[in-house]
């Protein structure tokens, strides 16, 4: 099958995907930086940020009764508009404590939405054609988020009409899933799983999300206000985010060919090495100069590889029945992560400089690193049955399905 004939049915579920990254992207970054200018503490706004990722681990669960209930595109239309309604709220009262809450309801919405999409491409593609199919889906994320980026410079970010146009993004996205004429697909399976049996499982798969998750959701979270810190005006700060995502998307690529062809966990731990260097020299030396920053940040992107060799990790030798539950618990992993990691970062940079993000991510990055190497001495894999490296987002675990260690056979 060409890639044409393979992508089609997806289009439009692609596009409302990509508006949806677009306007999730822009809406961390723009609170982030909107509470820093209102001169709230690093820990304030790490806490209020934090209540997203406190919405997605629930959004899990509300999305899978809710679908059941009323089917994909009517839940769909729900999530939308209600994170259309929290967007446009932000702008009625600037408030930590009340952004939090509206945090936690972006975060329960916007994960259902990203599940929708999910276990709709799932359910529709083709066996061969899952590969490029879940590979495009990956790059219109990566792209979305930074494209959202770069909508921060559409107005001042004093002015509320950014948050007017994200409530546009977020209603405009139900558009497209709309008017899909696709087949509808069936009602979600709800997720079961022993999380004492999966740490059995995957123990260090699932300490390797939750270190990603650390990382990751602080530099979301943290990184705007670290750049805002060291005195960039907010197109620098835009592009400074920008590039460090769209790095990441690229760093995917060889990371894979890498992960497949050596041990998972000699891996991980040069990754987790190389990038607490990175860090390291970015803590000392990014304030110097915008260039040398920007350079920098690019080799930075190597860290959203991280969560993706977990995964792999995670599904080397696992049976078939336990890959969809064990995503599961690597995406909640990693929300928790995300949601612990900005909540210290922004302590240590309350108590040194902004230049305390990229030394706690350094910390972090060598704590994984040494566990990586303790686990390999007392883990072993079967390396004739090890698994395929996939880009894996971290936004619901349906996805996990186009893995290509979740395939039917008969299917082949």
């Amino acid at each position: 099958m060409s890639i044409t004939s393979a992508v089609s049915p997806f289009f439009l579920l692609f596009l409302s995907t990509l508006i949806l990254s677009v306007a999730g992207a822009l809406q961390n970054t723009l609170l982030s930086v909107r509470l820093s200018y209102a001169g709230w503490d690093e820990q304030i706004i790490a806490l209020t940020m934090s209540g997203y990722y406190i919405g997605m681990i629930l959004g899990f669960f509300v999305c899978q009764q809710t679908v059941k209930r009323v089917g994909h595109i009517r839940a769909f239309t729900a999530f939308a508009a209600t994170t259309a309604f929290t967007a446009i709220a932000h702008g009625l009262y600037d408030a930590p404590f009340f952004w939090f809450f509206l945090r936690v309801c972006s975060g329960i919405c916007i994960a259902s939405l990203y599940m929708v999409v999910e276990s709709w491409v799932n359910e529709r593609v083709e066996s061969d054609v899952r590969g490029r199919v879940l590979a495009l889906y990956m790059v219109v994320m990566y792209f979305g988020n930074g494209l959202g980026q770069m909508m921060l410079n559409v107005a001042p970010i004093e002015d509320n009409l950014l948050f007017m146009v994200l409530g546009m993004l977020f209603s405009i996205c139900i558009v497209p899933i709309s008017l899909t004429g696709a087949i509808h697909p069936k009602p979600l399976n709800v997720v079961h799983y022993n999380l004492l049996k999966l740490i059995r499982l995957a123990p260090f798969a699932l300490f390797g999300s939750f270190m990603s998750g650390m990382i990751n959701g602080s530099f979301y979270v943290m990184g705007p206000v670290y750049a805002l810190g060291i005195g960039l005006d907010i197109s620098q700060v835009t592009f400074f985010m920008t590039v460090t995502i769209w790095a990441g998307l690229f760093f995917q690529w060889p990371m894979g060919i890498i992960s497949d062809r050596f041990d998972r966990l000699a891996v991980l731990s040069v990754l987790g090495f190389f990038t607490a260097v990175v860090c390291f020299a970015i803590a000392l030396t990014g304030h110097m100069g915008y260039s040398i920053l920007m350079g920098l940040s690019i080799l930075f992107g190597v860290v959203f590889s991280i969560y993706p060799v977990a995964v792999a990790r995670a599904q080397d030798n696992l049976d078939e029945e336990n890959i969809v539950p064990i995503s599961a618990a690597l995406i909640l992993s990693y929300s928790v992560g995300s949601g612990i990691g900005p909540l210290i970062s922004s302590g240590v940079m309350k108590m040194t400089a902004p230049s305390g993000f990229y030394f706690f991510c350094t910390v972090c990055a060598i704590v994984l690193a040494v566990t990586s190497l303790y686990f390999r001495k007392h883990l072993s894999v079967d390396t004739d049955e090890l698994s395929v490296y996939v880009p894996m987002p971290r936004k619901s675990p349906v996805i996990s399905s186009l893995h290509p260690e979740n395939w039917d056979e008969n299917s082949l």
